[in-house]
């Protein structure tokens, strides 16, 4: 009791430094002490805020909302993903998805992802058991994969499975004996043209025509060209760097090459300082696709189940194409009915240049295109490939973790005119430099870059 009086007797100051010593964890079993240190811990926000900052980053853009609109809030969510990330319990992990999702995508909003605490936690605390449980959860699962990953029962939580599976950024393709590999079947539902119509776009988008992203197609799209990028590098030696092969970071919104403006005293800013989405500069990109006779017979060489199931897997071997592009913004135009309202539609024009195998004719091109925020807040990149002043190829996809990340965007190809015949596939792109390259010339219709 003693010991008790002398502690509670303490100026304030000396106590608040003790308890920055204190486990988050234990602060609500200190507070069930005594009356004295409940007073003093309720709505304690300076010694919450400092306690929270030892351990997590300090949040920015829209994560504050769903971390908590205190600090006392933030701290006990915190420690609540924290132990539901450390539980053994499966249960506990899936009692409240929702929730777990979206602190986890809240926590990816940070300032510097080389020196982040969230990272750091976030990269230690996916083992097998979470990747497991939380990122295999997507209708992709019933087929591939392994007894340890059980489809989520809504499609609510399905997407938010593939989406945090997108965002973790590298695909979970497992190998032992007993398992079935994700990516045969995610190839499947890449070149099935049944996902490829005017309710979706043809792009990675829900099929009920409403342009929210579907994320079982976007999942589907990063594992094959995950897998086929792997290949790429172990026969061809291109080099893709890091950025395919490190956990959340990529989904960061800024933590791409993108530059920042400063707008002071810019009576007439230039397009690149007024443009939010860091366009202008150089790309890289990567382009897959079946031989045209595999996607013919595939797609039309037997009946399509009736029940809308996934056709078989796909072993087949596809081309890939590597290419880098160069691109400048051209015009920038308030947002449209049917864009979200926050930022503006984005032009650019450029060109796409092939890194390997010259032979291809497809693959050098003029590009024209647009960037824009959906109604959800998806930032939603359109392109054209112009061949010889008329455009051929189009293109659609999802910029992953938002604004100006390094991950980049992912998505699909497919004929301008939606041949219902095809060809599509996948493709992604993501930003290397400020500047564009001065090696890749001028474009098809003679746009000096």
């Amino acid at each position: 009791m003693a010991s008790q009086c002398a502690l509670l007797d303490l100026p304030h100051e000396l106590l608040h430094q003790i308890l920055l010593n204190v486990d988050p964890v234990d602060l609500a079993r200190l507070r069930l002490t005594c009356t004295f240190l409940n007073r003093y811990l309720k709505k304690n926000e300076l010694l919450f805020k400092e306690l929270y900052l030892e351990s997590w980053d300090e949040s920015v853009g829209n994560a504050r909302p769903s971390l908590g609109s205190t600090w006392e809030q933030r701290l006990k969510n915190a420690v609540w993903l924290q132990k539901v990330l450390a539980s053994d319990n499966i249960d506990a992990k899936l009692n409240d998805y929702q929730r777990v999702v979206e602190f986890i995508t809240a926590l990816l909003q940070v300032q510097d992802t080389t020196s982040s605490k969230n990272l750091d936690f976030l990269e230690e605390a996916f083992d097998k058991l979470n990747l497991d449980t939380l990122l295999c959860r997507s209708s992709l699962f019933e087929e591939a994969g392994d007894v340890t990953h059980v489809v989520a029962d809504t499609e609510f939580e399905r997407q938010l499975s593939a989406k945090l599976h997108c965002y973790y950024g590298i695909p979970m393709d497992p190998r032992s004996r007993k398992s079935k590999p994700t990516h045969p079947w995610a190839r499947s539902r890449v070149y099935d043209l049944r996902n490829y119509d005017t309710n979706t776009m043809w792009g990675p988008f829900r099929a009920d025509g409403s342009g929210r992203v579907d994320w079982e197609k976007m999942e589907a799209i990063m594992i094959v060209l995950g897998f086929n990028m792997k290949v790429l590098v172990e026969e061809a030696d291109v080099p893709f760097g890091t950025i395919w092969a490190v956990k959340f970071r990529g989904a960061v919104p800024h933590s791409g090459p993108h530059e920042k403006y400063t707008l002071v005293d810019e009576i007439e800013p230039p397009l690149e300082a007024r443009d939010p989405y860091g366009v202008t500069g150089t790309w890289l990109r990567v382009v897959c696709f079946l031989d045209y006779h595999d996607f013919y017979a595939f797609n039309f060489g037997s009946t399509a189940p009736e029940d809308g199931s996934p056709r078989p897997p796909i072993d087949i071997r596809e081309a890939i194409r590597f290419i880098k592009l160069g691109i400048n913004v051209t015009k920038i135009e308030p947002p449209g009915p049917d864009d979200g309202q926050e930022l503006p539609v984005v032009h650019f024009k450029g060109v796409s240049r092939l890194m390997h195998a010259f032979w291809d004719p497809n693959a050098n091109s003029a590009l024209t295109g647009t960037v824009r925020l959906t109604r959800e807040g998806e930032i939603r990149w359109t392109s054209f490939s112009i061949f010889q002043g008329e455009e051929r190829w189009r293109s659609e996809g999802i910029q992953v973790g938002g604004l100006c990340t390094a991950r980049g965007v992912i998505g699909t190809w497919f004929d301008k005119d939606f041949d219902p015949h095809g060809p599509a596939g996948p493709t992604a792109f993501w930003k290397t430099s400020n500047e564009v390259d001065s090696n890749l010339g001028e474009s098809d219709e003679g746009a000096n870059l």
